[in-house]
Parts: structure tokens; sequence; C-alpha cells
């Protein structure tokens, strides 16, 4: 006959066991499915190095950088959502006769605060990573290009805290004690009458439409992600009563904690399995591929005015005021609404009804916090290309990848961009904004730097 402590004993080696088999495996590559949230990363790439190295011969000439905020806390929304499942888990705490998996138990003495200390205050706003992230950017760009360097050069940014935050800090990583916050222009997010010359594009664009929502709905009702996720949950705290978006804000948690407290702190991440990640990861590439890119109502149309502007400058043996570096800074959405601009990372189709497991888009590779895509002119033994890196990693050019590093040749490159032009509209038209269809932010900097550098 076993005893009590017996039967205790087996009962944590069960536990155990089901934690085991249910937490992600060490050699699952978190951050590869973590999405929007999760702090400043590299991406993962299929790329070997060998492909895409550059020789010695090779030098940059011009770089734009589009940069997404850091690290920021939860939206207001999702700090709400958070309370309210801290707000049950306290409540069913209370009760005092219920009995939890192993997995959960830190839930007994966790705290929101420890999180987030300032509560709904913070919302919205660039956490302490989020401004040592922007300053490495900046230092890491200074290095990356030290014969671009203008100490007068102009950086844009939207006038959202956050963003302005990040190009601000970013300014003092970059400039170092030449940091002048009057060479950052603020440009509205909101103001329709801007047409395609903004960093949001989204807003201004009347005709585009989010569709995420639909296809989110859809993958749901195919897979059952969320409601397999709450039913996952019920199982290791039975009586709890989860819904589906209760179990998706445990995921989300995942991510914050490990933006607020450390990349070392993933106690709720180790709550879920490798296929739960995997399914979370999907679910959020649907709702960035039909929210803001090409599954979107004109999100590369709208995001196109960037693409052509960044054409047009790099097919330009000098830009008219000089400046070699051109910083931008927005946010996820706008970026994304970009890239599908530029036509990088379409995929033929993006079902609603499984995982992809072979497709090229996914946000934790794209629109990571702190997501920085650089396009540089390179030139390499007389020849000139474009070269594009999202999160360090090589980006190609579709059906243009012959140059060293799987580089576009700039002349293939603009003929590429210029069937993409046609082939997404006219902005003003199709967006049904009768404002500007150009993007020319770049041509007015703070400062002509023909007078001030050699060019």
């Amino acid at each position: 006959m076993k005893t009590v402590s017996s039967l205790l004993s087996s009962f944590a080696l069960a536990a155990l066991v089901v934690k085991q088999t249910n937490a992600y495996s060490s050699s699952f590559d978190l951050t590869d499915s973590t999405s929007y949230l999760n702090y400043y990363h590299d991406a993962a790439t299929s790329f070997t190095a060998e492909e895409t190295t550059l020789s010695d011969s090779c030098t940059v000439d011009q770089v734009f950088v589009m940069g997404r905020h850091a690290t920021r806390y939860p939206t207001s929304g999702s700090y709400s959502g958070i309370v309210t499942v801290v707000d049950r888990v306290t409540e069913v705490l209370s009760w005092d006769n219920t009995t939890m998996d192993s997995s959960l138990e830190f839930l007994k003495t966790w705290n929101v605060t420890d999180l987030i200390p300032d509560g709904a205050a913070d919302a919205e706003l660039l956490a302490p990573l989020g401004f040592n992230e922007s300053y490495a950017f900046g230092e890491a760009i200074r290095a990356a290009y030290p014969d671009l360097y203008q100490a007068e050069a102009t950086v844009w940014a939207n006038n959202v805290e956050r963003v302005y935050d990040t190009a601000e800090s970013w300014m003092k990583g970059y400039f170092g004690s030449d940091y002048d916050v009057s060479n950052l222009i603020e440009i509205s997010a909101t103001d329709t009458t801007l047409g395609a010359n903004t960093l949001n594009p989204l807003a201004t664009c009347t005709g585009y439409a989010d569709n995420s929502g639909t296809a989110q709905t859809a993958y749901n009702t195919a897979t059952n992600f969320e409601a397999d996720l709450a039913t996952y949950l019920e199982t290791l705290w039975p009586g709890f009563g989860w819904t589906a978006t209760e179990s998706l804000f445990m995921m989300d948690l995942c991510m914050y904690e490990m933006d607020y407290v450390s990349e070392g702190n993933t106690e709720f991440c180790a709550i879920f399995s490798d296929d739960q990640w995997l399914g979370y990861a999907y679910y959020r590439d649907l709702g960035y591929w039909y929210g803001s890119g090409y599954g979107a109502t004109l999100g590369a149309t709208a995001g196109f005015p960037y693409a052509w502007a960044v054409t047009q400058l790099l097919n330009e043996t000098e830009s008219t005021y000089c400046q070699k570096v051109f910083p931008a800074f927005s946010q996820d959405t706008q970026m994304n609404a970009m890239f599908a601009g530029f036509g990088i990372f379409e995929d033929e189709s993006y079902p609603t009804d499984a995982i992809n497991d072979t497709r090229s888009y996914r946000s934790s590779r794209a629109v990571p916090m702190g997501a920085r895509f650089v396009v540089e002119r390179q030139s390499c033994d007389g020849e000139t290309y474009v070269r594009l890196l999202l999160n360090n990693a090589v980006a190609t050019i579709p059906g243009c990848s012959s140059g060293p590093g799987l580089m576009c040749p700039l002349a293939d490159f603009v003929e590429y961009m210029t069937e993409r032009k046609a082939e997404l509209g006219d902005f003003s038209t199709e967006c049904g904004n009768t404002a500007t269809s150009d993007f020319t932010l770049f041509d007015e900097p703070v400062h002509n730097l023909c007078t001030v550098t050699s060019c």
C-alpha cells in the first residue's frame, strides 16, 4: 500500500513530466516565434554566411535606415487585458481550494507591478530596455559606416512619443557629443493631408483596410488554436475557467517578462510547448500579413512611396543636399507596409486554415521591438548594387540576387521598382487621398550638407 508521501511524490513526478512534455524544448528557437512583442534580436535566416558575405573590394556610399520604436511597455488595451488576467488569478487563488500544475506555481507570488511598475501610466511608453536598444543601435550604425558620418545629418521620426524617444536615443548613440535634437524632424502620425509624404502611410491612405481580424478568426475556426490553448491551461489549473483571450495574454506575458525583467525570465514562456509557440507565431503572422502587408487592402500601395523615394535617391550620384545616411523611425505596421512596397518576403499564398511552414514572411523576423531595415548602395569592382538588411539578415529582391552577397544590381533594382510602381498604382488615386503621392521628406533636411562637408 502506498503511503501519503509516496502518493505525493508520484503526483509531483507526474506534474514534472507534464511540464517537461509541454514546455518548449531546449533546442527550440523561441525568439523566432515571439512576433512583435519581443525585445530586439537579429532575424533568423536560411542564407549561409558564404552566400551573403561581401569581399573587401565592396564599399558603401549611401544608407537608408528605417527603425521601429524600441522595446515599449504594453499598449493601453494590452495592459487592460493583462490586468484582467491578473485579477482573475488573484480571485481564483483566494478560493484556496484549487490545485495547479507546478509550471504555474510561480503565479502565487508573481506581481504585475514587478513587470510594469507604474501600471497604466507606463502604457505605450518606451521601456528602459528600449532606451538602451536604440542607443546601441545608433552606435552600431556609426560603427558600421564610419566614412559616411556627418555631424549635422537630419533624422526623421513620427511624433508618437515612443517613436520620438527611440529616435532621440538613437541620435545620442550615433552622434555622441555631436548630438543635437534640433536635427530631429517630427512628422505627424495622423495628419491625412500629408498624403504619401509621411512615415505613417496607413493613416493617410483612406482606402486602406486591415483584414487581420477575418484572417485570424478563420485560423481559429479551422485549427481551434485559441480554444485549445484555453483547454490546455485548464488541464494545468482545473476550475480556473480560462477563456481564449486570457490564454493568449498568458503567451504575451512571456515576451513582456523578458522585455521588462530579463531575457532569462521565461516562466510564462515555459508553460507552452514548441507546437503552441509555432501556432502563436502563425496567428501573429496572419495579423501582419493581412493587417498591414500583402493581404491588407492597399497595404503595399500605401508603403510604396517610401520605397520609391529610396529608389530614386539610390539612382542619383549624390543627394541634393549631400546627406549620406538617412535615418527614419516609425511603427511596426507602417514598416510592414513598406516591406510590402519593396516586395520582399512575398508568399504566393498565406493560408488561414493551416500553418504554412515554408512561408517567407515571419513577423518574428520582420518586426520585433526595435526592428531595423537598412538599404545600402554598394560598389564592388566598379559595379553598383543594392543590399537590403532586415534585422541584420540579408533580404533579397524577388528575382534579383545575382550580385555579390545576393545583392541586386542597381540598374535591375530600379527596373524592378519601376515595374512595381506601375503594378501598385498611384498612392493618391488608389488610396482616395487628394494630397501628394510622393514621399519627399528626405528632400527637406535641416541642413544643406553640401555646404558643411565635402561632397
